[in-house]
């Protein structure tokens, strides 16, 4: 099973690793200028029937609100030294909060991401 994903699109680079130490990013998320790290604890994984919903905060204001990005994550099998193409879906989530001035209604816009997965060892 794939626990490496590498996957870009509409000028985003994502950087995606399953079951490494809990202390270590596993998650990197680029765009232009903006770069972030998210170690596991800050990911959320949701099951559903299109494969596993990832998702991170990008920019969270209590007050006023933030954004969140997501991604649907394949399940792919590879073995392992080999890599496989990944062709899925972004969704950037655009929310206010309660001190949002003017409000406004929660917004979500799709990217298409492609890439690689392959399996590699990872440090625990």
């Amino acid at each position: 099973m794939a626990n490496k994903y590498v996957l870009h699109g509409n000028g985003i680079q994502i950087d995606y690793t399953i079951g490494g130490n809990p202390g270590f990013t596993a998650l990197t998320f680029t765009e232009g200028t903006t770069h972030k790290t998210f170690t596991p604890a800050q990911i959320t994984t949701d099951q559903t029937g299109l494969g596993t919903l990832v998702s991170v905060p990008l920019v969270i204001s209590v007050d006023a609100g933030g954004t969140r990005f997501g991604f649907f994550l394949p399940d792919v099998q590879v073995a392992r030294g080999q890599t496989a193409p990944v062709s899925t879906v972004g969704v950037f989530e655009m929310f206010s909060g309660p001190d949002s001035v003017p409000r406004r209604t929660t917004t979500w816009q799709c990217v298409h991401l492609h890439g690689t997965a392959e399996d590699v060892i990872v440090a625990l």
